[in-house]
C-alpha cells in the first residue's frame, strides 16, 4: 500500500502508519500489508492501493476516516462466483479541527484522559475493510466502534484487530500455515448497536446480586468504591485472536498501580478456561476484596489470561488489563 509521504511524513505520523499495518498483520491468516512511500498523484481508482489525509468532504463524505475498494466479480466452473479486490484506498480525515495523535498512551486518546483519536485504532479498521471485512454491530469489534475497542494495561493503549475480525480474516482467506496463536483480554465489552456500528462499554465490578457498583473517578478514569473483605463479581473479555482454541489458565490480581503484573497479588484462579476463535467471552469472577486493604486508598483489580505461559503467544502484551477501585 503506498503511503502519501505529505500526509505520512518520515518520522512521527509514517512511525505511525506503520504500525498501523503491523498491527492489522497480527492476524492468523496468509493475508498481510506491505507500506511503501507515494510520491505520485494519490487518487480513486487508479490501480493503486493507496492511503493518504485529504480535507475533500466530497470523498470523506463526513466521515473521520473512509476506505474505498474496487472488485471484480467472475465466475469459474465448479468454483463458483469468484470476487478479486483490485484496489483499495484509505482516506484519512485531515480537517481542522479534527485532531489524530499516533501515541499511543492513554494521556492521548479519547475514551481514557486524551483529546485524540487514535490513527491506529480507526486505521485498523479502515485497513479491515480493505481486508475484506464489513461493519458488525452484534458484539465487541474492530469493525464497530474501533475507538471503543482498546487494549490498555498501564500507560499503554491501543488499537488493535482482535477476535471477531480475526474470525473473518479467517473465513476470507483460510488459516496461516504459521503457527501464530494470540490470547489477549480487554476492559471494553458490547453494549448495543449503534446503526452499522456495535457501541462498546468499559468492563465493570458487581456485587454478588449483579448491581454495577457506586462509581468514583481514579486517575481520570472510572473506578469502583469497595470495602475490605467484600465479595464482588469483576468483569473483562478474554478473546482468542488466534489459528486455535486454547484451554489456560486465568488469573486475578490486587495492584498498587494499573500495571498488571503476574508478581501482583493474585486472588483468584481459574483453571481450564477454553477460549476459542469466534465470540469474545464477557466473564464475570466473583472474587473477595482482601481485607487488609488500605483504607481511602485506590487499588487495580486485573486480570492476566494464561497465567502459565502455555500458549507460544505472538502477542503477549495483551494478556493482562485492569479496573480501577477505591477502598472505604
Amino acid at each position: 500500500m503506498g503511503a502519501s509521504s505529505t500526509s505520512f511524513p518520515t518520522g512521527y505520523w509514517r512511525d505511525g502508519l506503520q504500525r498501523t499495518v503491523d498491527l492489522v498483520n497480527q492476524n492468523p491468516t496468509p493475508f498481510f500489508f506491505s507500506l511503501v512511500t507515494d510520491t505520485g498523484n494519490l487518487a480513486l481508482s487508479n490501480g493503486q492501493n493507496e492511503v493518504w489525509g485529504s480535507t475533500n468532504n466530497s470523498i470523506l463524505q463526513g466521515a473521520p476516516a473512509i476506505t474505498y475498494s474496487n472488485d471484480t466479480c467472475y465466475w469459474l466452473p465448479i468454483v463458483g462466483t469468484v470476487t478479486h479486490r483490485d484496489e483499495s484506498d484509505v482516506i484519512f480525515d485531515y480537517r481542522a479541527p479534527f485532531q489524530w495523535t499516533a501515541d499511543e498512551l492513554k494521556s492521548s486518546i479519547i475514551m481514557y484522559t486524551g483529546t485524540r483519536r487514535q490513527l491506529q485504532s480507526t486505521g485498523v479498521h479502515e485497513l479491515g475493510h480493505a481486508l475484506g471485512l464489513q461493519h458488525v454491530n452484534t458484539e465487541y469489534n474492530i469493525m464497530g466502534n474501533d475507538f471503543e475497542h482498546i487494549w490498555a494495561n498501564g500507560s499503554a493503549a491501543r488499537g488493535y484487530l482482535g477476535e471477531d475480525a480475526s474470525d473473518g480474516a479467517i473465513a476470507l482467506y483460510g488459516p496461516w500455515s504459521f503457527n501464530y496463536q494470540d490470547l489477549g483480554v480487554a476492559h471494553w465489552k458490547y453494549s448495543s448497536a449503534n446503526g452499522e456500528y456495535s457501541h462498546h462499554v468499559k468492563t465493570a465490578i458487581y456485587d454478588t446480586s449483579g448491581v454495577p457498583l457506586a462509581t468514583v473517578s481514579v486517575n481520570g478514569e472510572t473506578g469502583y468504591n469497595v470495602v475490605p473483605g467484600q465479595a464482588v463479581q469483576v468483569e473483562f473479555t478474554y478473546e482468542n485472536n488466534g489459528k486455535d482454541t486454547q484451554t489456560v489458565n486465568t488469573g486475578w490480581y490486587i495492584s498498587t498501580n494499573d500495571i498488571i503484573s503476574r508478581t501482583d497479588r493474585r486472588v483468584a484462579t481459574n483453571t481450564g478456561m477454553t477460549l476459542s476463535r469466534n465470540n469474545v467471552l464477557t466473564y464475570r469472577r466473583t472474587l473477595t476484596i482482601p481485607s487488609d486493604l488500605a483504607k481511602g486508598a485506590n487499588y487495580w483489580v486485573g486480570t492476566i489470561v494464561d497465567i502459565d505461559s502455555t500458549v507460544p503467544d505472538s502477542v503477549p502484551s495483551n494478556n493482562a488489563t485492569y479496573i480501577p477501585i477505591h477502598v472505604n
